[in-house]
């Protein structure tokens, strides 16, 4: 978990780091998995959102 002493900076030093970085930076993403919404039930989403709303509420 980020914490506010995260430093954010990045130096790439390195020619090797540089082509790495443009690699990744480039690569398209993938799609990601599906979700089957048909194993969720009424109930549990309710839950889930509560329990995502008293987490972002702290």
């Amino acid at each position: 978990m980020a914490t506010s002493s995260f430093t954010k900076d990045f130096t790439l030093t390195t020619k090797e780091a540089v082509e790495s970085f443009v690699r990744i930076i480039s690569t398209p993403k993938n799609k990601g998995k599906k979700i089957r919404k048909n194993l969720v039930s009424p109930d549990k989403e309710r839950r889930g959102e509560l329990k995502l709303k008293r987490m972002l509420s702290r």
